[in-house]
């Protein structure tokens, strides 16, 4: 084959090709991992996959961290409680901030405000929210930025002008169902889950879909396997020194009644992906109700770290760390 010097174009389905020979970069998002493997960007809360919140920056260092000073500042202008960090991708800043959870596009050269997102909830959501009106951030990927607001609605807005892309509804405020969390992207899909355990809540894991919002799948904490996603013979527990099977209903039988339904095992917290498994990993809250003499028995699955396949979402392990918390 004669050579002409000038490079081969790359058609998207060679793209496609190389992606599917190289499964876990297929498998993570490849936009997201190009912008996380740039350390000028912060393009994820945990800084990676794994949530390893590390830098491979070194301009702040041990012997110059005492002449840091104040470069400038940016009010949000709510005066709450403001967890998780900034996002920053390709020279723009994006801020979150607590209930009612605006969102700013920053311009990290001018510090110019790009756009701005304000939505509008029911103020009546505060009164749902356990431990202040926090938020814990934001998740990017593919030009898009996703926002979980405190009324359950998981918001993709366009990450160049802040135009609601699409929207969903996660959960029921009134049933004491908001959301606190950063959802997290891995592969096509944007993760959330869910808070009010102390209200009774019945914890959940749920994917959807990052260019439609379509619900893919939706895992509980407990209750029924169908509900649960778990499957009987090929889901491992530890029991006994060993791994074996949980068994048909594993979480039912350790429940009185119907008390699953307000089981609690809230996901609040942090998710975690390893793409070379296609695992997410993650633990539940703890059980409802409060008071330890209401729930008798183990009450499974609060208090259990989940390893869940990220196509199907069925788990792959659980390992629960307090029963009956």
């Amino acid at each position: 084959m004669k050579q002409t010097g000038k490079p081969a174009r790359r058609s998207p389905q060679l793209l496609a090709a190389v992606l599917l020979a190289l499964p876990g970069l297929a498998l993570a998002n490849a936009d997201l991992k190009s912008k996380m493997d740039n350390p000028g960007n912060w393009a994820a809360q945990a800084g990676d996959f794994y949530n390893q919140r590390y830098s491979k920056l070194d301009q702040i260092n041990k012997d110059n961290v005492g002449k840091m000073q104040v470069a400038w500042t940016f009010s949000t202008g709510v005066l709450r409680g403001h967890e998780g960090s900034p996002l920053v991708i390709d020279g723009m800043m994006y801020i979150h901030t607590p209930f009612p959870n605006k969102v700013f596009a920053l311009d990290l050269d001018t510090q110019k405000i790009v756009w701005r997102y304000e939505p509008r909830q029911d103020p009546s959501v505060i009164a749902q929210m356990c431990c202040d009106t926090v938020y814990r951030g934001l998740a990017y990927a593919e030009g898009k930025i996703f926002l979980q607001q405190a009324d359950s609605t998981l918001v993709a807005l366009d990450a160049k002008d802040g135009k609601v892309l699409w929207s969903v509804v996660n959960g029921d405020p009134k049933l004491g169902a908001v959301n606190t969390q950063a959802p997290h992207v891995f592969g096509d899909k944007v993760i959330t889950g869910i808070s009010g355990g102390e209200w009774g809540v019945r914890g959940f894991l749920a994917a959807y879909d990052i260019n439609t919002g379509k619900q893919v799948w939706k895992g509980y904490s407990t209750g029924p396997d169908a509900e649960m996603l778990m499957d009987p013979e090929k889901t491992m527990t530890w029991t006994d020194g060993e791994l074996k099977p949980v068994g048909k209903d594993s979480s039912l039988k350790t429940w009185q009644g119907d008390q699953w339904k307000i089981g609690g095992g809230t996901t609040w917290g942090w998710f975690s992906y390893d793409p070379a498994l296609n695992l997410v990993y993650y633990g539940t809250g703890n059980p409802s109700t409060w008071n330890p003499s209401q729930p008798p028995g183990e009450n499974k699955r609060p208090r259990t770290l989940f390893a869940r396949d990220l196509n199907t979402a069925v788990a792959k392990w659980v390992d629960q760390l307090t029963p009956h918390d």
